[in-house]
């Protein structure tokens, strides 16, 4: 299976786009612009290991296997 990648500061990401729909991952891409004045994200991008974009949210994976969600809707 081919995944995306996202850009965002000097680290790329890969991410799995399970919605299938592009209109998700506008809102996704329109909602990571909106997080770079967000120092805390900032900090967390940094051990993000993978992503998952669904309808109303993307799933951030971390190296530890922890998990964030973050609303896109």
């Amino acid at each position: 299976m081919v995944h995306e990648v996202i850009l965002f500061g000097k680290r790329a990401v890969p991410l799995e786009n399970r919605a299938k729909a592009l209109s998700s991952r506008s809102r996704f891409n329109n909602r990571m612009q909106d997080m770079k004045g967000d120092l805390e994200f900032r900090r967390r991008w940094k051990h993000v290991s993978y992503i998952e974009l669904w309808t109303d949210a993307a799933i951030f994976k971390y190296d530890d296997g922890s998990k964030w969600y973050m609303n896109i809707s």
